[in-house]
């Protein structure tokens, strides 16, 4: 009899353990969550993402989660907050867009560098990453330094909360914070496991994100957060997720494509044909890589020289791969205008025109509008 009672108990025992598990992995579920990402809108605008405050709309405080910590400013003015969930889920929210000079520096820093090797941070402080499998992808320089400043202590806290069972994350960014979290959901997925405990799961939201990379960045992207788990939300009527300037050449494509096997279909074509064809894509090909270049002439070295250099004066200008073309990644959510929405714009009285269709009380209008009918 005695036996039979420890069996039942190991069976029930068992059972508990299971369903806790579950529990455990069914905190996190892929795909769009209207409430989730409102909540998440909440925590992230007391980032203060831009350079203006409302004092006429103010959203309402995250419910059942609280704030734990929040890191000092780094680097170009980068810094991150972590909240707790009641159900034991960490939220990673990334600080956008300040009204320092270093932070819009760090926006238009946009040459492209790989993205996978290492930077030059500090003295002594070498900063070594992985961001995608590809040797052909490529990230946005100014957004690897804010992902290169932010990363040893969000592994640090990751590492912390890990004790206390906190396996389940949310990485959040509005505007260059969204950025920032798409470099940061590639840098953790890629990360020496030695440095991070097992069993972590992340979800990510980029809110009115620009775009990071390449098309190779994206795909990588796009693989390692596979079946829902990386989400981008974008406004229509708003220009940033628009954003970096990009110039697609005929280097950028795939190595087998038309312009390169262009030969073979001008090998019926007859003299002068031939010479008038090659001259047309030629042309095309030069003006492309000329607008290339003077993208990375401009947004590149004269950014780092006037600007870059003069906030982080030991970071040494890295070098540029020949790549200007941006290309968005994750899920698309798409926020699409409805009625009211001009006059949201009209009470932002204090946002300059060029902001308004970017600020997360927008969003947040739109996110209520399309999904709560509210």
């Amino acid at each position: 009899m005695q036996n039979k009672f420890k069996l039942i108990f190991f069976i029930l025992l068992s059972l508990l353990c299971k369903d806790d598990l579950l529990y455990s992995q069914d905190k996190l579920k892929p795909g769009f969550d209207p409430v989730e990402y409102r909540q998440l809108l909440e925590i992230s605008t007391r980032q203060a993402d831009t350079p203006w405050t409302s004092s006429n709309v103010i959203l309402p405080y995250p419910d059942k989660c609280k704030m734990v910590y929040r890191s000092d400013s780094v680097g170009l003015d980068n810094r991150w907050d972590l909240w707790i969930r009641e159900d034991s889920v960490g939220i990673i929210s990334i600080r956008g867009t300040t009204l320092s000079l270093d932070s819009w520096a760090e926006d238009f820093y946009s040459p492209m560098v790989p993205a996978k090797g290492s930077i030059i941070i500090g003295p002594d402080n070498v900063f070594v990453y992985k961001l995608a499998e590809s040797g052909k992808a490529n990230v946005h320089a100014g957004w690897l330094i804010g992902l290169a400043y932010l990363s040893n202590s969000i592994v640090e806290k990751i590492n912390q909360y890990n004790s206390q069972g906190i396996k389940n994350y949310i990485i959040m960014g509005h505007s260059q914070g969204g950025a920032l979290a798409y470099l940061l959901t590639s840098y953790l997925h890629y990360l020496d496991k030695e440095r991070l405990p097992d069993g972590l799961h992340f979800k990510t939201y980029c809110s009115a994100p620009p775009k990071p990379g390449n098309t190779f960045y994206a795909y990588d992207f796009d693989f390692i957060t596979g079946g829902g788990w990386a989400l981008r939300v974008s406004n229509v009527e708003d220009w940033v997720p628009q954003c970096p300037l990009s110039v697609q050449s005929v280097k950028d494509f795939s190595p087998v494509n038309p312009y390169s096997e262009r030969d073979s279909f001008v090998v019926k074509m007859n003299f002068i044909d031939k010479i008038i064809f090659n001259h047309i894509v030629n042309k095309l090909d030069n003006t492309l890589n000329d607008s290339r270049d003077l993208l990375i002439e401009y947004f590149g070295k004269m950014t780092y020289e006037y600007s870059v250099k003069k906030y982080l004066p030991h970071f040494p200008e890295p070098a540029y791969v020949k790549d200007f073309y941006y290309y968005p990644c994750g899920v698309p959510v798409v926020l699409m205008k409805r009625e009211g929405y001009e006059e949201v714009l009209e009470s932002e009285t204090k946002i300059p025109e060029l902001f308004k269709n970017h600020m997360e009380t927008v969003y947040y209008f739109l996110l209520n509008k399309n999904y709560f009918n509210k």
